[in-house]
């Protein structure tokens, strides 16, 4: 089993790609045991992946948060079943299909980078692109947990 790690989005959609250029700037240059995927969409044939994932971190644009601020949300699953194409199918639900369909949802976080701007248009805003960086280092950082590095939320070893 490795992590996985999910960026999803629309590069069309100026600061919506970010989860998109993250995954792809990821999977460049994989953090070891780490499986990257980079979707457009969260299709419900993840829900496999996931099932043999020890670890999943989603990658994408977040609206409720400030341009260019980086948040950390652990993800629940949810007993609501993943409907329709695209962001309809979100990560809690994915992670209750591959619960329902597999036996196992593995601990989940979401990385998001708050985004400006989510007009018809390709690029990422200055302030996302600025905050490339720190959202690719958080996503190390998990993936480094998992395998028995850094502790995320402490900068310290797990115990």
């Amino acid at each position: 089993m490795t992590t996985l790690v999910i960026g999803f989005g629309n590069l069309l959609r100026g600061d919506d790609g970010v989860g998109l250029t993250i995954a792809q700037t990821l999977a460049d240059n994989p953090p070891p045991d780490c499986q990257v995927i980079v979707r457009h969409q969260l299709t419900p044939e993840l829900a496999d992946a996931i099932a043999n994932a020890t670890l999943v971190v989603f990658v994408d644009a977040a609206a409720d948060a400030a341009p260019g601020v980086v948040v950390i949300r652990q993800i629940r699953e949810s007993a609501k079943s993943p409907t329709g194409l695209g962001h309809a199918s979100d990560p809690p639900g994915l992670l209750g299909l591959a619960r329902r369909l597999y036996g196992r949802a593995p601990e989940a976080f979401l990385i998001g980078v708050g985004a400006g701007s989510f007009a018809m248009g390709e690029g990422l805003s200055d302030m996302v692109t600025a905050a490339l960086p720190e959202a690719i280092a958080a996503v190390r950082k998990l993936v480094a947990r998992d395998s028995g590095g850094e502790d995320p939320s402490t900068g310290t070893g797990t115990p």
